[in-house]
């Protein structure tokens, strides 16, 4: 017991950590290179300009703060750096000053990254929107903003007004020259993200229970990412109408895309995204009605999204035809610039047509609707006006065989990820049975060698000649577009985020990231990531794939759950803990056979709140958070 104790107190993020640290306030300008350390806390008070010049560098596991009478922001200026170093076990937290409990969306102002990349402001550079004095754009497509590295950005975001807001991570004009990996923006006041032009590159984003839309992309950005993650709020969504991505080319003031012109276009690609939108399925009415599509293509642009996942938006994907006085989004999917390939689109309503793909005509305006195919706002067809029924364009466009798209009534039965709608603790890895990991399709020509199974550990091989080489899911990615072949994208054998082989790391987002910002606990100094996960295994030198701890449901009400799957026979011992470590109650203590086996308990004598499963078997030891709520 005193083992199990030591390990939850040094697992429990904020349990043992030292408070004993100075809050250095930091207003105005930072002109000088300067060293952040996490024997401080640093609260920004007002915009906080790094300057032209200026590196600013921050070591693993420091909070940063905003200020939230003077929502504070950081904002890093052209010709500025940021070197923002955290890691897995100490991520860098930007977050809110409110105590825990308190904290809500756009308490502060979120972190703003300007450079000299191109643009397509007619001007060629443009003021940042929401109040700061920063410019953005230029000539230089490889601009060096610096790097951002296991980062959390929590309670920033502010709509002041329309087209007039600060995000929870805003890049203006950045170039390829900044890293960017392992971010996870939550609860902002309006987009998690938003690229105003310039060329950056991501991976590894994760937009949580944000207010507006996840990942909006303007004014001519052509950035890469991949490895895409958004998870909704069902009941946070902005008057503006929320979606996953938003994405224009053109407005006042911009290039404008006549005459056939695609040099301005905001043309930027997205790989290995799984979107989660606020329906668990298509029927659900327990939704904010102003979220509008999983992905609202518009004003002429031409994002690419490609073997990904979108599932539980009132509408999968929403094509909006510009008005005149802009280039044609339409255009942009018949010259192939625009490209909507190998995704899966899942638990989408029906209705009257199918809401997968919505075709509207000027509907870059609040609340877009998508009650209708082909709304206007003025009369006529549009995209295939020779069909009888308006709506075969897009049809055409979203079941184009060469395009490889799919569609499932609901994420669970045609999907099947473990428990992506579950916002305290979700499960985004492919089960077993998913088309992404498993296939079905029977050879019957190799007689008695056939193969039912994928092999989600070895490369896609579409060689049919012998069991011993064919390998590919029931739904395969692919890289060989042009859009996606290139040395950024990882030639992953698998759609979506994650990958499904049962390890551990196939959950990229486990300790750094944080599904409960609202309650953490931030009196603390050298932060260190809360490592109590479903998917992660105590002893480091343990196998990960051999035992596997599920509880559900989690959270529970009444009664739940706890599966083991046990290697060996052997003794098996299940406990409650709180986030203490002393013993709630014993589950299961005694001998258990080689397989996987179910405990129930009973929880309607608990108080609500966060508990700890442990269980020991096999000499290794796995603990995981358990909630109960009424």
């Amino acid at each position: 017991m005193k083992k199990i104790l030591l390990s939850i107190c040094l697992l429990v993020a904020g349990l043992s950590q030292s408070n004993a640290y100075t809050t250095i306030t930091v207003q105005d300008s930072i002109s000088t290179n300067t060293h952040w350390t996490c024997d401080n806390q640093y609260l920004l008070k007002g915009y906080v300009y790094v300057t032209a010049g200026a590196v600013l560098t921050i070591d693993s596991g420091v909070i940063i703060k905003g200020d939230k009478d003077s929502k504070g922001a950081l904002i890093v200026e052209r010709g500025a750096q940021i070197m923002a170093m955290g890691t897995p076990k100490h991520p860098i937290v930007f977050t809110s000053n409110q105590p825990a409990g308190s904290r809500s969306y756009g308490d502060w102002g979120g972190v703003i990254l300007c450079g000299n990349s191109p643009v397509n402001w007619s001007a060629g550079q443009a003021q940042v929107e929401g109040g700061p004095r920063s410019f953005y754009g230029g000539s230089n497509p490889a601009d060096n903003s610096g790097e951002m590295h296991f980062c959390r950005i929590e309670f920033g975001g502010i709509a002041f007004s329309p087209n007039n807001e600060v995000n929870g991570l805003t890049f203006c004009g950045v170039g390829t020259g900044t890293k960017v990996d392992h971010i996870q923006v939550s609860y902002s006041g309006d987009d998690s993200y938003e690229w105003f032009g310039g060329s950056v590159n991501a991976k590894y984003l994760v937009a949580y229970a944000g207010w507006d839309d996840d990942f909006d992309t303007d004014n001519g950005y052509t950035g890469k990412n991949q490895f895409i993650v958004g998870l909704r709020d069902p009941y946070a969504a902005d008057q503006s109408g929320s979606k996953a991505f938003e994405s224009d080319s053109y407005q006042s003031g911009t290039a404008t895309g006549l005459s056939g012109d695609t040099s301005h276009l905001t043309k930027p690609v997205f790989s290995n995204c799984t979107i989660i939108g606020p329906l668990v399925n298509p029927g659900s009415t327990a939704y904010d009605p102003q979220f509008v599509a999983g992905a609202h293509i518009r004003r002429g642009s031409a994002i690419s999204i490609l073997n990904s996942i979108i599932a539980g938006y009132p509408a999968g994907l929403l094509i909006d035809e510009s008005s005149a006085s802009f280039g044609s989004t339409v255009a942009n999917i018949g010259n192939g610039i625009l490209q909507f390939r190998n995704n899966i689109i899942c638990g989408i309503p029906s209705s009257s047509y199918n809401k997968n793909v919505v075709f509207v005509k000027d509907g870059a305006r609040s609340l877009t609707s998508t009650a209708t195919m082909s709304d206007t706002t003025s009369s006529g067809t549009y995209w295939d006006s020779v069909s009888a029924h308006v709506a075969v364009g897009p049809y055409s466009f979203l079941r184009n065989p060469s395009f490889h798209n799919a569609e499932f009534t609901t994420e669970q039965t045609g999907v099947r990820l473990g428990n992506p709608f579950n916002l305290a603790n979700p499960g985004m890895v492919p089960t077993s049975t998913s088309p992404i990991v498993y296939s079905s399709t029977h050879f019957t020509s190799w007689g008695s060698g056939v193969n039912d199974v994928f092999n989600p550990m070895a490369p896609i091989n579409y060689d049919t000649t012998s069991p011993a080489t064919y390998n590919v899911p029931g739904f395969a990615p692919d890289f060989t577009n042009t859009k996606a072949n290139d040395a950024f994208f990882t030639p992953v054998n698998y759609v979506g985020a994650f990958a499904g082989t049962g390890h551990t790391s196939d959950n990229w987002m486990y300790g750094w990231c944080n599904f409960d910002p609202l309650n953490e606990n931030y009196d603390v100094t050298c932060y260190t990531a809360p490592i109590i996960d479903s998917h992660l295994v105590v002893n480091p030198t343990a196998n990960p794939s051999s035992q596997i701890v599920k509880v559900f449901p989690n959270p529970a009400k009444d009664m739940a759950t706890v599966s083991v799957e046990v290697e060996h026979v052997g003794l098996v011992k299940v406990m409650m803990l709180d986030l203490s470590g002393r013993l709630i109650k014993e589950i299961y203590n005694g001998p258990a056979a080689a397989g996987t086996i179910a405990y129930d308990f009973n929880t309607s004598e608990l108080a609500n709140g966060t508990y700890v499963i442990s269980v020991n078997s096999d000499g290794k030891h796995k603990i995981m958070k358990f909630s109960v709520v009424r």
